[in-house]
């Protein structure tokens, strides 16, 4: 989420106030619907259980709340954020206690139903129901941000076989068996996304947002099945497809929702939430359906029917994607009716007190000044070009090119004077004092 360069502490100062006030919500609202299911009868309820596992699962429900806040981030008010993580979560965990865990019995130890898949769609549909309150623009991004944005993905890489084998009992062979499984799906789709983001290139470069992202596709694909008893090489397949088709999801599928149905997703959970999802979904379906056939029974400890799991695996798909994209549409347009949303994306300005330097560039303007910078430097090349030339020729030609590099720095502060006019914001008169600098330097 680091890599908005104008929203770093929107981006990691709002996960924390997301991250507090979850832990003390879900604790609640996962042991009330945890006991509508299971207890018999109103005198059987009893008060919250809090231990390790609980803080566990708790932290599991706050993941799905971080993931769709990646496809609001940057364009959702503070109050709007709160009250969302509260709507959500008590969703999130109706959707877990009841319908995954207590009527489906599906299968997910890692969290590809429960978490990736419901928070994924979810926030997409929160989305797309306020996508006509806004006019979007892409945030602007840079080399720094982008740096702490993949110091963010190597932590993830390392921590996440934890996050999938976590819920599995200490030092038992699942546990054992998810961990290698999670290793070896990221793994794959590390080298998958490298790949993809070189062929999809035009200059054969590698995107960041593509490695930032997709690199960590297999490990929400494997979630689901990474407990199975089953051929490294599945591992390796499920990887490989989750990062490839992430990288493309990025390239083509986000460009493409974004254009079609106005659907702005800013940190791209579609592509590395959604999708790798669905395929882990789809693995399980597969992978269930051959352990069932032919007297294979080497999984019978992880499954809680197999005869029927592999229909369960494929109606839970279908019921989680439902129940998200209802439950995620009715919430957006509360949050409509709360609270308007600002005019303005990505500026940490509007609610945090910033540093002097902090200077907030969208990225039409961003865009802008680079090509005012890039005619410039070509102006400059063509003067140390005139210098190579005889001493006679020398004098004119420099007086030529001062004099269009004269009037090109006339109209560039013209063209920023016009943005900052625009925008109606001081913050713009020091990016047109640092543009002029760089021209003159």
């Amino acid at each position: 989420m680091t890599f908005m360069k104008c929203y770093g502490l929107g981006a990691v100062g709002f996960t924390m106030l997301v991250t507090v006030i979850g832990i003390q919500w879900y604790l609640f609202a996962e042991s009330f619907f945890h006991q509508m299911m299971h207890s018999n009868g109103i005198r059987a309820w009893h008060n919250v259980e809090i231990d390790i596992y609980a803080l566990m699962n708790t932290l599991f429900g706050i993941s799905a709340v971080l993931i769709s806040f990646g496809a609001l981030i940057g364009k959702i008010k503070p109050f709007q954020l709160v009250v969302m993580t509260l709507l959500e979560l008590s969703f999130h965990a109706f959707n877990y206690e009841c319908i995954l865990t207590g009527a489906m019995e599906v299968m997910d130890i890692g969290g590809t139903y429960a978490d990736h898949m419901f928070g994924a769609y979810f926030g997409l549909a929160v989305a797309w129901s306020l996508r006509k309150q806004r006019n979007h623009v892409e945030p602007a991004t840079g080399y720094i941000a982008d740096i702490f944005s993949f110091i963010g993905t190597l932590f993830l890489w390392i921590y996440w076989p934890s996050f999938v084998g976590g819920a599995a009992q200490a030092d038992s062979v699942q546990q054992q068996r998810a961990i290698m499984n999670t290793i070896l799906a990221l793994s794959a789709s590390t080298v998958m996304s490298f790949f993809t983001s070189s062929i999809m290139a035009k200059d054969i470069k590698f995107r960041p947002v593509d490695i930032q992202n997709a690199t960590l596709a297999g490990g929400v694909a494997i979630g689901c099945v990474a407990n199975f008893n089953m051929n490294p090489v599945n591992a390796i397949f499920i990887g490989c497809a989750a990062g490839m088709w992430s990288t493309f999801g990025f390239n083509v599928i986000q460009p493409y929702l974004f254009e079609r149905l106005g659907l702005h997703d800013t940190c791209g959970v579609h592509n590395l939430h959604a999708m790798p999802s669905v395929i882990g979904a789809i693995a399980s379906i597969i992978l269930v359906a051959y352990k069932q056939t032919g007297g294979r029974r080497h999984d019978a400890d992880v499954f809680a029917d197999q005869d029927g799991q592999s229909w369960r695996q494929l109606v839970s798909m279908l019921l989680v994607i439902t129940f998200a994209i209802v439950s995620g549409y009715l919430t957006g347009l509360f949050l409509q009716w709360i609270e308007p949303n600002s005019p303005e994306d990505f500026d940490d300005s509007a609610y945090w007190e910033v540093a002097g330097d902090f200077t907030y560039v969208n990225s039409e303007t961003s865009q802008m000044l680079q090509d005012e910078l890039q005619e410039s430097q070509h102006l400059l090349s063509r003067e140390k070009k005139d210098v190579s030339e005889p001493s006679n020729r020398l004098t004119a030609s420099n007086h030529s090119t001062k004099l269009n590099q004269s009037n090109h720095s006339s109209h560039m502060n013209n063209n920023i004077n016009s943005s900052s006019s625009f925008h109606g914001s001081k913050k713009y008169e020091v990016i047109k004092h640092q543009a002029s600098t760089e021209l003159a330097l």
